[in-house]
């Protein structure tokens, strides 16, 4: 069911939306299309949007499978789903599809079709003895695309393999933070909600 704070949350992620249409790739320099400025958004890069083979090259390096994981996370939340639809449809292509790339030219992967390649999560057990943390970071109610944003660039401020102990009073952080990591190849390794303990990639 959809809240009026989804509805709000929707309109203002439709209004990013538009005004990163003239948005270029920092990797790569190819314009960035409404759905792949939609994903970045959703993996934190909302301050400098890629096209999807970047996107997926920074992350996990598998465009298939992190096209697969992306959409099921933007289906699951109203308000990317909605934004989702309208990116979709000033693309003038279905909402089953994500943005593929093929010799540097943006084209479509059926997200259906990549399913069975979605790689292992990279999210471990809780580990017995816990696990100090190196940094920690308290996003108090946070939420939605604000606290992947800030929650990727307080780890890219951390060293590779450093330990950070979160916060995260959001009531979706229980499902978002372990779906974040696995997308992003951060370890999720504790958690207790509202507390959780990922350590940095690399």
């Amino acid at each position: 069911m959809t809240t009026a704070a989804d509805t709000r949350t929707a309109e203002s992620l439709i209004r990013d939306l538009s005004a990163l249409r003239a948005t270029c790739c920092p990797a790569c320099a190819v314009a960035v299309q409404p759905r792949e400025s939609l994903m970045s958004i959703a993996m934190g890069f909302k301050d400098a949007p890629r096209c999807f083979p970047c996107l997926a090259a920074a992350l996990t390096g598998d465009a298939s499978a992190l096209g697969s994981q992306v959409l099921d996370y933007i289906h699951r939340h109203d308000c990317f789903h909605e934004a989702w639809q309208w990116a979709c449809r000033e693309e003038g292509v279905p909402d089953t599809e994500v943005p593929g790339c093929s010799s540097g030219t943006n084209s479509a992967v059926s997200a259906a079709d990549s399913a069975s390649s979605v790689p292992q999560a990279q999210c471990i057990a809780p580990a017995a003895s816990g696990g100090a943390a190196d940094a920690r970071w308290d996003a108090g109610d946070m939420s939605c695309g604000d606290l992947v944003l800030e929650l990727r660039l307080r780890l890219q401020a951390l060293a590779p393999g450093t330990m950070l102990h979160l916060t995260a009073l959001d009531p979706g952080a229980p499902e978002d933070i372990p779906a974040w990591c696995r997308l992003t190849g951060n370890a999720l390794h504790r958690a207790k909600h509202p507390e959780y303990w990922i350590r940095r990639k690399g």
